[in-house]
């Protein structure tokens, strides 16, 4: 899965995409996903755009584990300012603001990732994306389709570079085997 995305977003940014959409099921490596592919890319500064810090801090976790020391990778959050790293993984919360956003150059970095793009419609999601002016924007979503007439495959461009939904990463064995324990409530 995380090979044809890679091979696939390549062919888009070959043929001048500079928005991309990745429709991947949890649970199928959607932020190692993302590593592998900016490995190969080789940005120089990168936003990882998340609604949690600690979504964040497992983000970093799994871009230490591909990049390992070959770039700084800092958190920006309401704990954390490291906006001096290479790869920035950020709350959506704290880029939101003008004041934080416009620390920044409109260009300063080639990637974006907005992890959870089905929010991408939301007015926070489209300050930040009527701001910067990144060579890609990435977004990773398990559910591209809403309610509220926000079009997201619209926001990408269309470009969908990989898609896995739920039922085919079940048949092709990528997820975890769960099991649900129920709990009877009891009185005493």
């Amino acid at each position: 899965m995380q090979a044809a995305f890679i091979q696939n977003l390549e062919v888009l940014r070959n043929q001048g995409a500079n928005k991309a959409l990745l429709i991947s099921a949890t649970g199928t490596g959607k932020t190692y996903a993302a590593a592998f592919a900016l490995r190969n890319i080789n940005p120089s500064k990168v936003i990882f755009l998340v609604h949690r810090e600690q979504i964040a801090k497992q983000a970093i976790k799994s871009f230490k584990n591909v990049f390992g020391n070959s770039k700084t990778l800092g958190l920006l959050s309401g704990t954390s300012k490291e906006i001096k790293s290479d790869f920035l993984f950020s709350t959506m919360s704290m880029m939101a603001k003008k004041e934080i956003r416009q620390q920044f150059k409109i260009d300063e970095f080639d990637v974006i990732v907005i992890d959870e793009a089905h929010r991408t419609g939301a007015k926070s999601y489209q300050d930040i994306m009527n701001y910067f002016e990144p060579t890609l924007w990435l977004g990773m979503t398990a559910s591209p389709e809403r309610t509220d007439d926000f079009d997201v495959f619209n926001a990408y461009d269309h470009n969908i570079a990989y898609e896995i939904r739920l039922q085919q990463a079940m048949d092709e064995d990528l997820l975890c085997p769960f099991h649900y324990y129920g709990i009877q409530d009891i009185e005493v």
